[in-house]
Order: structure tokens, then sequence, then C-alpha cells
């Protein structure tokens, strides 16, 4: 964290680490601000040693020391004589505290709700951040959209959530006065101990599926991780779980604190059932006891119905009405890269939709398939986050839910591109049904100019990211933008299918 605004008597480090405070920690020391990065350290800064995917900053800290460091904090001692070297068990959880300590705790000045999950979490921040400004409330956001605190909207930055960015961000939150924020917490962000120091008043688990696992290294640890949010919650705060979700429901044993289901088949507090459902729209009854209401939504799939499931169910915690909830769920019509539909005046539908992983692939083209009257054509590429080991399971969902499919990359410069191509395609039965197209714009014109009215094309796999140049200044496009842009160059070729 680099100069945060603080008292000048900074924070006291011993006190901080009332648990364990290592003999060798004066109690003098007090930190003002603090890096763990040796190349950003500048002259006052407490220097934090973390090992991660980069390196090992322990390789670092004499370094770090000669660029001005006042102290050093790691997890084994360390040939550095000049400055205290603070020994702690845990140095990267150290450093989110701290990091949150420095910008006065914003997590405790405001109502911080977490949402994780397998699949779903961006667009339930999104949307129970507007349900609770529905309900009157001021709510910073931050998820991999960006961050949004009411004022300023930034894009999320390239890289992993930082203990800096996210202590900083919620500090601005409360300095516009922010009464709630809701954010994203994947994964690899719990298992980093990104959110060390973050006080959490709510949590909503959407799902555990199976994902990341070449990063956590087995499924025990991905679910391990996910459930580390219940760590960061206080004493009283409400855990909002998916009665539907055989590894959620496995947490209800081991949770003490307030909890409250949500789901579609099984029993649950909040339910929902869906009325009907077309390719543009849908309509679905919300109810939690014997209140009801009916929510039509833009947005289409059971998988969505699920997402307003588990924001609907996270403001009733909050006491929000039923009726500000439908509305609040009804005010998003559109989210990029989420089951995103793209009209040009063609006579059939396109949809852009980041799935990429068998789960949340299902989910998109069982969706898409319920409205479809014609076929269902899918490109899919999948961005640098995809599985490898779930590539050949890929090729088989979409090999037994699409009528037509092209497999392509990610982006042009993606390395091994060809051979994950090839992965994709070992799943499918009938080779017949797919082809390889590298070029990503290419496989995006290859799929609207065989399209005919009724069809639904399913763009998955990238969602927002960009990753192909596209006009005269070589910008990069993302699928929605390549997609625009192809419905407007052939309209001769949809005007025929739609004559036809």
């Amino acid at each position: 964290m680099k100069h945060a605004p603080l008292s000048t008597a900074g924070i006291s480090l011993r006190h901080l680490l009332a648990e364990e405070a290592p003999h060798n920690c004066p109690s003098a020391l007090r930190v003002t601000s603090c890096t763990c990065d040796w190349r950003q350290v500048q002259p006052g800064d407490v220097f934090v040693a973390v090992t991660g995917e980069s390196g090992d900053g322990h390789d670092h800290a004499v370094e770090a020391v000669d660029r001005g460091a006042v102290a050093v904090i790691c997890e084994r001692t360390l040939p550095i004589f000049n400055v205290p070297v603070c020994v702690v068990s845990d140095s990267r959880t150290l450093y989110g505290r701290l990091c949150q300590a420095l910008v006065g705790e914003p997590s405790r000045q405001m109502k911080v709700i977490g949402v994780t999950g397998t699949s779903g979490k961006t667009t339930v921040v999104r949307l129970l951040s507007a349900v609770l400004r529905e309900a009157g409330h001021t709510v910073g956001t931050l998820d991999s959209f960006g961050y949004w605190d009411g004022v300023e909207d930034r894009p999320a930055s390239n890289g992993p959530l930082t203990p800096t960015a996210l202590a900083r961000s919620l500090a601005e939150m409360v300095a516009i006065g922010a009464t709630h924020a809701v954010v994203e917490l994947s994964s690899q962000d719990l298992a980093r101990q990104t959110f060390a120091g973050v006080v959490l008043d709510a949590a909503c688990i959407t799902n555990i599926g199976k994902h990341h696992l070449d990063w956590h290294g087995s499924l025990d640890n991905y679910r391990q991780a996910k459930r580390r949010i219940l760590e960061h919650m206080e004493e009283s705060g409400v855990a909002v779980l998916n009665a539907d979700d055989a590894p959620s429901v496995d947490i209800l044993d081991t949770i003490t604190r307030p909890v409250l289901t949500f789901g579609m088949k099984g029993a649950s507090e909040i339910a929902a059932q869906v009325v009907e459902q077309h390719i543009n729209e849908q309509t679905f009854l919300l109810t939690a006891g014997d209140d009801s209401v009916g929510v039509r939504t833009e947005i289409v799939g059971d998988h969505h119905v699920y997402n307003c499931l588990a924001a609907a169910t996270t403001a009733l915690a909050y006491g929000v009405e039923m009726t500000t909830i439908a509305r609040g769920l009804e005010s998003v019509d559109r989210l990029p890269g989420r089951m995103e539909r793209v009209m040009g005046g063609q006579p059939f539908a396109v949809l852009v939709d980041s799935a990429d992983s068998p789960d949340a692939l299902r989910s998109c083209l069982r969706a898409a398939r319920r409205a479809a009257a014609g076929r269902l054509i899918c490109v899919f590429g999948a961005s640098s986050d995809c599985e490898t080991t779930e590539l050949p399971a890929i090729g088989r969902v979409i090999g037994a839910m699409s009528d037509l499919a092209a497999i392509t990359k990610g982006s042009p410069g993606e390395f091994g591109s060809h051979r994950s191509c090839l992965e994709v395609r070992t799943g499918f039965a009938e080779l017949s049904k797919v082809q390889v197209i590298l070029d990503r714009q290419e496989a995006i014109q290859w799929a609207i100019k065989e399209a005919r009215e009724g069809d639904v094309v399913v763009i998955a796999g990238m969602g927002t990211e960009p990753h192909t140049p596209l006009g005269s200044e070589g910008a990069l496009a993302n699928d929605t933008e390549i997609v625009r842009e192809t419905l407007r160059s052939v309209p001769t070729a949809v005007t025929h299918r739609m004559a036809a």
C-alpha cells in the first residue's frame, strides 16, 4: 500500500500482531505505508515478504532494505541486521490485515457483502447492488467488471486483485458515504488471502462446482478455498447458500451462524418457479414464505433465475421488501458477456456469453436450446483462464447440445491454441457437426452467415475480454463488437435468408 491517507502516528505493528506478537517486533515500530513488492519500496515503507506465483519476496528482502524499508515482515529468519525483522506465521495474511488497517478498517464502517461461487458471481454482485440501490442504499461494487463507488466507474485492472487495490477501493467507498459494498471473491482471491482483514456482514455462495483445478491442484483444495469466505464473516453475519447445490448443502452442517437458502427444486426458504421463457425475456415467480412476486427479466436461462434468487435472498436478509427486490432485479436488463443478446435486425438470435467450463456451457446452451425455434449454432474459443483438463468435456457438452459448432482460439497470439482446439474437438461424438476455425473473427463470421431464421447462435468462452484488432485504428474488440460489425457487413445474406 503506497502512502494512503493516515494519521501521523501510523499503525502499531505490535498491536496488529496481538495474537502472535514476535519478540523481535519493537513496540515502538509504527507503520505508515507498506508494500510486498521490493521494487516499489520507498523510504519509510515496511516491506512484507510473501511467496507467490511470481516469486518469493524473502529472496529480495535485502534489496528492499537497501531501497529504504524501515522494517521487514517475513516468515523465516533473514540475514538483515540494520532494521527490525518481524517473523510471523503467515505474512500474506498479515499483509492484507495491514493494508486494511492503514486505511482505517473500511469494512467496519459499512456493510460489506461477499459473493463467491463457481459461476454467477459477477451477475449476483450487479443484481444485488441494483436491489440495494432500489431500496435507497448507497452501494459500491467491486467485481470482475471493475469498480463502482456511486461516483467513479473504473474497469477491472489486468492481473489479480491485490490487497492494496482492495483496501483503497473499500476506503474510497467509505469516503463517498457508501452504506453497503458488494464484492466478488474468486477462489484465487480466497486462497491468496487477498481479503485478509476484511470483515463481511454477509456471504453468498452461488454454487460450488469444478473450476480452476489447474491452479488449486485438486477439487478439495478448490472447495476449501470457496469455504474460506465464511472465515471473513462476523459472528452475527448471514450466510446465503444454494439448496439445490450438493457441495453448498454440505457446508450447512458446519455453519453455526444464521443461514438462508434458495432454490428451484428442493426445500429452501426462498424459491422461484419459471412461468415463461423466450429468447428475449423470461418471467418467474419469486416466493418467500407466504409472500410472492412476479419478476420479468430480459436475461434468460435457469442459471439467471438462480442468480436472481441469490441476490434476492441476500437482500431479504437486509429487510428489503419483495416488490423492491423485483424492481431491482428487473432494472438489470443487460450484463456484458452474460447471455448478452446482440441485435442488428437479423432473423435469428445471437448470444454472447463468457461460459468457459462444462457446467457453465451446459447452462448457457440449455437456455439457448429452449429458446431456439431452429438450430443451435455454437462458437467456442476459451480464454487463458480455461482449464486445459476440461477441454474434452467442453467438447462433449457442445457436441451433445448444439447442431453446428466452430472451435476457435481465444486471441490471435494465444500459444498452443491449435492443440487446445483439437482437444475440444475430441469430445464430439459426431465430427461432422464441428469444424476448427482458428481465427476467432472468421469463426464468428461463419456462424452468422450460416444462421437461418429461428436459429440461435451462441458465442462462448471470452465474454467481454478484448482479443481481436478491429477497424483502422487496430483497437482490440470483444465478441459483442465483432458480432455487431459482422451483422453490419453481411446484410445481403441476412436479408436473403429472411426472405426465403
